[in-house]
């Protein structure tokens, strides 16, 4: 009886070899994900089944993602393979400078390329040519004086204009300088080069649906009813399922609030922005939050992927379905604070309140900020709060010390004054240290 085995690269392949070394070298040493992806199309590639070399292939065979899942809404895989592009040109400029193949994935594609190296030299032969004769060698000389004059005039004239405009362009520079917000030393645990970084905006449709409903959707119903799986899910919410209030493939909202708090991410991060993906709730994943770095934007109440690290923490939100308002609950509370802080109602006047904490990811090898509050605007102004670094440096500062200069695990509950709808000036409450090890940088 004969065994069939299945096909697998030449283990005489120097493109293969040139793959399993570049797998297992320094430049990949911390990005699993990134070398999962080069694995998985070089072994295709040199099998020649680049059939499977299709965004939609690739999303579910090398980042879990659903067979049915939309490349239009889940860029994963377009932002894993341009960060792959820039990792390969970085082994093989430095590490890998000796390498018989160069692995290049042209760009709107997925099919890697092997390219030879050539590091030999090619020696052309010139031919000398023969002297010109006196006169002509004068005249020549003649005439390559005012060509060299003429280059010199002109030379000038370019050095005083590029001077000019170099001066111009130092001051826009500096103005843009000053305008550039300070970045706080929380920033380096959450956007590095040696980790990816997840935002995840609020899922808008949710609170229409728990609004429909009048009570909480919780994380199991909704990892059900994305899946499709609604069979043991109460009546309520598989009726809403079918209704275009709840329908996947029809809404995909998030708050302006959570447009203008990525904006800010970005301004203060820009130099580590081709490491970051930007997701709504709805198109996360369990499994982005088990590596890498990510940052949850919203409550419970509109992204409910906070749910899997409230167990850690002191501050949790909650909703009064019969006043139609959110709360935060202090389930410790020390001297001089309250058991339970009740917020306004969205539009009203009053006080809301705010969450920033920064957790540990699932497995312990990345970091995660969490910034959410009982309405979007708090939330916008607990963002505020934690990137601007007049208003958040006290906080930071005092960590640090308290810390051998690092920044611990920490939870801070905000209150903000709501004028009309708009949240500001938020200021905080109380605070919590986090009892775990301290961040990963």
């Amino acid at each position: 009886m004969s065994t069939q085995v299945a096909p697998g690269p030449p283990s005489v392949d120097l493109r293969w070899e040139v793959v399993q070394r570049v797998a297992h070298s320094a430049s990949f040493h911390r990005s699993p994900r990134l070398r999962e992806l080069l694995v998985y199309i070089c072994e295709r590639s040199l099998q020649n089944r680049v059939d499977e070399l299709r965004e939609q292939a690739i999303g579910c065979a090398v980042f879990g993602r659903k067979v049915d899942y939309n490349p239009g809404e889940d860029n994963i895989v377009r932002v894993e393979v341009r960060q792959l592009r820039k990792r390969l040109e970085e082994y093989f400029a430095n590490e890998g400078k000796d390498e018989p193949y160069l692995i290049l994935i042209p760009k709107g594609a997925y099919v890697p390329v092997f390219e030879p190296r050539d590091n030999g030299l090619k020696i052309v032969p010139t031919s000398v040519p023969e002297p010109l004769p006196v006169r002509q060698q004068n005249v020549f000389r003649s005439r390559w004086f005012w060509v060299q004059t003429g280059a010199i005039v002109l030379l000038a004239g370019v050095c005083v204009w590029l001077w000019t405009s170099n001066r111009k362009v130092e001051r826009r520079l500096a103005d843009v300088t000053r305008r550039i917000p300070q970045r706080s030393a929380l920033w380096p645990l959450l956007f590095n080069e040696g980790q990816e970084t997840f935002v995840v905006c609020a899922d808008s449709t949710l609170v229409v649906a728990e609004w429909m409903l009048h009570r909480s959707i919780s994380l199991d119903e909704y990892l059900a009813r994305e899946s499709g799986s609604l069979n043991n899910s109460p009546a309520d919410l598989k009726s809403l399922a079918d209704s275009l209030a709840y329908n996947r493939q029809r809404w995909q909202f998030t708050d302006i609030t959570d447009a203008r708090l990525v904006q800010k991410l970005h301004r203060l991060n820009a130099d580590h922005w081709d490491k970051v993906s930007v997701h709504s709730a709805r198109t996360t994943k369990i499994q982005d939050f088990k590596s890498g770095n990510s940052i949850l934007l919203g409550s419970k109440r509109s992204n409910l992927w906070n749910m899997l690290f409230e167990p850690m923490m002191n501050f949790h939100f909650d909703y009064d379905e019969q006043n139609r308002n959110a709360l935060v609950r202090n389930l410790k509370p020390r001297p001089n604070e309250q058991a339970v802080y009740s917020s306004a109602r969205p539009g009203e006047s009053g006080e809301s309140y705010s969450i920033v904490a920064l957790v540990p990811n699932l497995r312990h090898s990345g970091n995660v900020l969490i910034i959410a509050g009982t309405t979007a605007e708090s939330t916008e102004a607990a963002g505020e709060f934690i990137m601007n670094s007049d208003s958040s440096s006290a906080l930071i500062n005092d960590l640090m010390k308290r810390y051998g200069n690092r920044i611990p695990y920490f939870e801070v509950l905000l209150r903000s004054r709501t004028l009309s709808g708009i949240a500001k000036n938020a200021e905080i409450v109380a605070d919590r240290i986090l009892p775990d090890e301290l961040p990963r940088n």
